[in-house]
Parts: C-alpha cells; structure tokens; sequence
C-alpha cells in the first residue's frame, strides 16, 4: 500500500477531476483547469459569498498531474471546532459532480475515508482502512466505491491491489454501475447532507454587540471577518493581551450597537467565555442585572479579538491609515465569472447599476478576488485586511448611533441549552433511527420490573444466592482437590513423590506402625492449628461457629489411617466455612449484631 501524505487534523481535503483531452501540454492543461475553477466557483457562488466559514474558505487550486495522477483541482479547508464545515465541502462536491457531467471528485481528511465512518453499520467485510486507498469516489452526486475483484474475469477493469487514482477514475467511467454504492451506504450519506441548503441560514445566529464604529462598518461590509476576530479572542495567549491594555485601533469611547452576523460555534465559543478586560484597556461593563449587560460583554470580547488580529499586521501602510488593496483581477476570468452569476441568477434580477445590484457585484467580486489567492489565510493578512476595510469605507459615528433604533431584533440563543431529551434524540438521529418510534416502543415499566426480578431472583439479604433452579442439582464435592488447597492455605509439608497418582504420596502397603506414627504428628499439628484458630475467634461473633465436635475427639483417640483423617478434617472444615459464610452475610445485614 502507498504512503499516504499526512493531513492535519481538522482539515478536509478535496479534489476534483475534471475531463482534460490527453493532447493537451502543461500549460494547456494548467490554463483549462483555470477556466474550469472559474466556473465551478460560479455555480457555487450563491452558496459561498454568504457563507461564513469557521477557519478557512473553499478555495480550488489547479494541479497539472503526472503519469498515475490524472490533472485536477485541489483544495484544503481547515473547518475547526465546526464540523459542519467539512460535511458542507461534501455537499458541495456532491452538487459539481451532479450537475457538471464526468466530473469526480474524492474527499478526506485526517481520519481518511470519513464518509466511510459515517456509513460505517452498512460497510460491506471486506471494506476497511487497509483497502478503501483510492476506491472512495463521488461522481453524479453519488457515492462510487470500486469493488475487489472476485473472479478472473473481474482483474480485466478492476485493480487487485491499491488502485492509482488515474485506474480508480478510469473504472468508475467505464463502469458506473458496478462501482455504485449499494443503497444502504448511499442512504446514510444522503440522511447526513439532506439538511443542506437549509442548514446554512439556520446555522446563523444575529446578535446585538456593542463594539467601536471602525469595526461595525468592516464587520457590516464583510461579515465572514467575523471568524477571525472570534478565533483571534478564542485562542489567545499572554502576549497577544499585551495589545489590548492600550487599545490602538478598537477604543471603547467610539461605541455604537449594531446587530453582528455570527455562526452558532462561532457565537457559542464567545458567549460561553468569562473574560475580564484589563483596568488599562478603557473597558467598562455596565451591571449584569443592565439589560445590555450581554451586548456590552460581547462587543468587549469581539474588540479585544480584533485588536489582537489587526496588532499582527505589519504593513506600515495600513497602520498609518493607508490602502493595501493592490491586487489585480484578470479582466477575461472576472467577465467569465460575472456572466455565469448572471446565468445563475445569483443578481435576481436586479437591474445593472441598481443599488442591490452593485451589493451583490460588489461580494461577487471580493469573492472572486479571495479565490485568486491560493495561501492559506494567515493572521497578519486578515488583521490587514480588516483595517484596510476601515480605511477604505467613510462613516459617522453619530450616524451609526442614530441607526440602532433602526436595528432588526437579534436572535434566540436558547438553542445554546439542550435538554437530557434533546440529546438523546441527536444521538437516535444520527444513528438513523426515528426518535418519535423509539420513543413510544420504550416501555420503562418493564425496565423496572425486569430489574426487579432479577434482584430477587439472584440476591437477598444473606448475601448472593444461585436461581432455585440450580440449587436442586447435586453437588459435586472434589475431595483430593479440597486437601491439597488447604495443604497450601496451612502450609502443610508437601512429600514429595515420583509416581504420577495425586494419592501415591500416601503408602498404603506401609506398616501399621509407621501409619500410627503418620497419624499421630498429622492429628498433633491438627490440634495445634485448631487451638490457634479458636484463639483467634474467641473473642469475635465468628468464634460461635466453631464448636469443638466430639466426633473430632473420639476420632482423635482412635489410630485410623490418613485418609480418613484428612476426610474427617475436610468435613469439619466443610461444615465451618459454611456456617461461617452465613454469619458474616446476617453480621453484615444486621447492624446490631
């Protein structure tokens, strides 16, 4: 099996293959693939320009391929703390590969084929990590999972051993219908993905925030920003709260309230820190019983994230209150990319120059323009980016101020509290079952009466007990075994012996002398052992369990020979550990004994 490349966590991985003619050079492959990210990125644009990502956006890049690696379009997005990010890239995936006819698409992440987790009940034996490289693809909207061959007929179109992705590609073209996933797989990943589009808008959540004019017109331009400043604030250390004593950019006094667009991770990872500013810093909170208490609370945390981000940003242009904006747009991918919006609808019939329109020119173009940059987005460059924004835009605070009567009403957040119910329901959910069925088929009756019946059944009062049942079986007492376990527990000396019988070590054909010789030491450190033990327990409740038998006694008088002895000392030993059993079970029930 081939090394696979290593993938940090939290980060999903994607590429798309597109159909590129074999005659075409490098260069001609590296421009088609271009053209082809242009217009994937359109189709998608309603989606994205609105869409605010927890860490990193969906960002294609073109990759001209080798012998085994056809040529392809790649992209990276670490999703975070929200999941939904990653599940997000999958529809999106799904969506190209449906409505742009041959084109595949494959997608991981750290803990690879993660749609194979997610289906994971439903796998067929022979699918596991060692054998899904290369076989997991999605193409017409469909999952694809290339089979192992079973017969000699099958090696002619399906590869025996870890497939190139250029075989992989190639099998799911030719045979789309022997490489579709069975309908139980396909159903697990559709329940997961059928939530989209919906989910985007739900997953929102709008709240009023008390922060500095500069910032509420940047965060009111571009709302996506607000990702940065809530990551910058979430993550930070000592020494990025060195920023925030004097406040350079994000003073207190500019104040106005404004309603700030957040995700619900987003949101919940900001309300759900306790956080003091520094006495330094200007910030002041009103009394938690003020009724804007929590308006106060998160502009003081959203200006403390975004001083931290815009502190890291070292272009002396921007600190000086300049305009960094100096990247150009293509002239022929930018008109490309505005015409298939318009062939979209993404302008809604707006007319060209219309306040609306130029709204939504405006976000397309910005969107277009993050997507021409394949870095990763760093701290430095959002900090840049966000103070380039408030370089760039004119306002009024006392304007600003005059609009908060304005303001829309922000958000519920009582979605932040789930109930024992509610999540017992998310996990039914996600399992696939139906929580309404599952809950009319739980009977807690008969939870109880089981529990029970199996306590009086199995224990009472004296302690654990077999079933009726099984005391009415006979007992099988192992008598030889029994005295070499008490041999070991009174350390009695073991005579060593060369025959292979446990009951050799004993010599029958001995004289009666030497077995009255026997039988006289054993019965000594018998009585010798017994008188130590009634020491013991004379003082103790268990001490009435051990009565001196006369039958022990007689016994004693008489020269019998060891076995009968031992069977005597194995009897008694017998009748005292049971009577001592039950006394300790009725000293432990009653307190008073």
């Amino acid at each position: 099996m081939a090394e696979r490349r290593y993938v940090p966590e939290d980060v999903v991985e994607y590429s798309l293959f597109p159909f590129v003619s074999d005659h075409l050079d490098d260069l001609k492959a590296q421009e088609y693939l271009e053209e082809q990210k242009d217009i994937f990125l359109a189709h998608l644009s309603p989606l994205l320009v609105d869409y605010i990502w927890q860490k990193e956006p969906f960002k294609l890049k073109a990759v001209v391929g080798d012998e085994s690696t056809p040529h392809h379009l790649h992209g990276c997005t670490h999703f975070g703390d929200n999941i939904q990010d990653e599940w997000f890239v999958v529809y999106l995936l799904c969506q190209l590969t449906q409505h742009f006819s041959g084109l595949v698409a494959k997608v991981s992440d750290n803990d690879e084929e993660f749609l194979l987790i997610e289906a994971a009940d439903v796998l067929p034996e022979w699918l596991n990590p060692t054998t899904s490289e290369n076989r997991i693809l999605i193409k017409d909207g469909e999952l694809h999972i290339i089979p192992m061959p079973t017969s000699s007929k099958d090696l002619d179109w399906l590869p025996l051993f870890t497939p190139t992705l250029q075989e992989a590609i190639q099998a799911i073209h030719q045979h789309s219908s022997e490489t579709l996933a069975s309908a139980e797989i396909r159903k697990v990943i559709k329940q997961r993905l059928e939530c989209y589009p919906e989910k985007i808008t739900q997953d929102f959540h709008s709240a009023y925030c008390y922060i500095p004019a500069g910032l509420a017109v940047a965060l009111t331009q571009r709302p996506s920003l607000i990702a940065a400043g809530v990551n910058a604030f979430y993550y930070r250390d000592p020494d990025d709260l060195k920023a925030c004593r004097s406040f350079r950019y994000f003073r207190p006094g500019t104040r106005v309230m404004t309603l700030v667009k957040f995700t619900r991770c987003l949101y919940a990872q900001l309300v759900q820190q306790n956080f003091q500013p520094h006495r330094e810093s200007g910030w002041i909170l009103p009394s938690s019983s003020n009724p804007k208490h929590k308006a106060h609370e998160l502009g003081m945390k959203l200006a403390h994230g975004f001083e931290i981000l815009c502190s890291k940003c070292t272009n002396p242009n921007l600190q000086n209150g300049e305009s960094n904006d100096n990247r150009n747009i293509p002239d022929v991918r930018l008109q490309r990319f505005i015409s298939t919006l318009t062939d979209k609808g993404y302008f809604k019939g707006e007319l060209e120059g219309s306040v609306l329109y130029n709204e939504h020119l405006a976000k397309a173009k910005q969107y277009f323009k993050d997507n021409l940059d394949h870095t990763p987005c760093n701290t430095e460059q959002l900090g840049c980016t966000v103070l380039d924004l408030i370089h760039q835009i004119p306002y009024s605070i006392e304007e600003l101020r005059l609009q908060e009567r304005l303001l829309p009403p922000e958000d519920d957040d009582s979605w932040l509290y789930v109930s024992p119910q509610e999540v017992d329901a998310m996990i039914l959910k996600a399992g696939g079952k139906d929580p309404s069925r599952c809950e009319k088929s739980f009977d807690p009756n008969q939870v109880s009466n089981s529990m029970k019946s199996f306590v009086d059944t199995v224990s009472d009062y004296e302690g654990a007990e077999f079933p009726k049942e099984c005391l009415e079986d006979d007992i099988n007492f192992d008598s030889t075994g029994f005295i070499h376990a008490m041999n070991k527990v009174f350390e009695f000396d073991e005579i060593s012996s060369d025959s292979s019988s446990e009951m050799d070590e004993y010599d029958w054909n001995s004289s009666d002398e030497d077995t009255s010789r026997t039988s006289s030491n054993s019965r000594s450190e018998m009585k010798s052992y017994l008188k130590e033990m009634d020491l013991e327990l004379s003082k103790t409740t268990l001490g009435k369990s051990f009565e001196c038998s006369n039958k022990v006694k007689k016994q004693t008088t008489t020269t019998t020979s060891p076995t009968k002895d031992f069977g005597v000392f194995a009897k008694e030993i017998s009748s005292i550990t049971t009577s001592t059993t039950t006394t300790t079970a009725k000293s432990t029930a009653s307190p008073s004994s």
